[in-house]
């Protein structure tokens, strides 16, 4: 049997409603498959959610009228044709008493109305199975979208924490600010860095193109004309990024930044254009 086969069972199994064999082969498969052992614990928990929730069914009164009414017609017929039989015998047999046969059981019996009961449970198993599945995968889609969820409070976290560590930043009373323009390759983007005495900077900047596979933007700190590395970011689909770096001691004074396009990894000599220039 193979892994698709297992997975066919579980719902089943979720139900108690596999055959010895196929329960104890599905048992098996499961003690193996981490895959499959966490989806049969989450239709087990599906399942056990449904059967709080199930609603006894019986049958419409419709329904209830056409077996009663057939039970009663062969009930008729049997005590007829016995009658007929008994008038039949020899008058030596005068004594001997009929037999009248019972009603059969219309739930269970082969005929048309026979299989109703085995019909009417096979639809009421089904009916569990697809609501099972439909629980099933509406619980997956809420982990689904509470995952989506803590990943995006996590982000909001974080970019509070940004602007928040920005503000204490730049209202310290020995920060400094530099405003950084955009050139001829990206003319809408800009950019603010703050920084203290001690060299702590904080790097907001918006408007920049997607950096291509494999690239990144890299700050560079020009003193003398001799160009510092800093460190790379990468902006998110709206060309916003942050960053926080540290200013070389030699380089916190009458300096120049700049933000150039590098490999993501960063490079010690800058070698792609000039994104966003400004000084101190």
């Amino acid at each position: 049997m193979t892994h698709e086969n297992y997975k066919e069972l579980l719902a089943a199994q979720a139900l108690t409603a596999l055959d010895a064999a196929d329960a104890r082969a599905l048992s098996a498969h499961v003690e193996s498959c981490v895959d499959c052992r966490s989806e049969m614990n989450e239709l087990e928990n599906t399942a056990a959610l449904l059967a709080l929730d199930a609603k006894p069914l019986e049958p419409s009164e419709k329904a209830r009228e056409r077996i009663l009414a057939s039970v009663r017609a062969e009930s008729l017929a049997g005590n007829f044709v016995g009658s007929a039989d008994a008038k039949s015998q020899p008058q030596n047999e005068a004594n001997v008493l009929a037999f009248t046969r019972p009603p059969r059981n219309a739930w269970a019996s082969p005929g048309s109305f026979g299989s109703f009961g085995s019909i009417a449970a096979t639809l009421v198993f089904v009916a569990l199975i697809i609501a099972l599945i439909s629980l099933w995968q509406k619980n997956r889609n809420m982990q689904n979208e509470l995952v989506r969820l803590t990943a995006a409070m996590k982000d909001a976290n974080a970019l509070v924490a940004r602007q928040n560590a920005m503000g204490e930043l730049l209202t310290s009373p020995d920060s400094h600010m530099a405003k950084l323009k955009g050139t001829n390759v990206a003319p809408s983007a800009h950019a603010m860095l703050a920084y203290d005495k001690t060299g702590h900077a904080m790097l907001m900047a918006k408007g920049l193109p997607t950096a291509p596979e494999g690239m990144a933007y890299q700050l560079w700190f020009i003193k003398d004309n001799k160009k510092m590395p800093g460190k790379v970011f990468t902006p998110d689909a709206s060309g916003d990024g942050t960053m926080e770096d540290q200013i070389p001691a030699a380089a916190r004074e009458a300096v120049v930044f700049a933000i150039t396009l590098e490999p993501k990894a960063g490079v010690q000599v800058p070698t792609g254009s000039i994104y966003l220039l400004g000084s101190s």
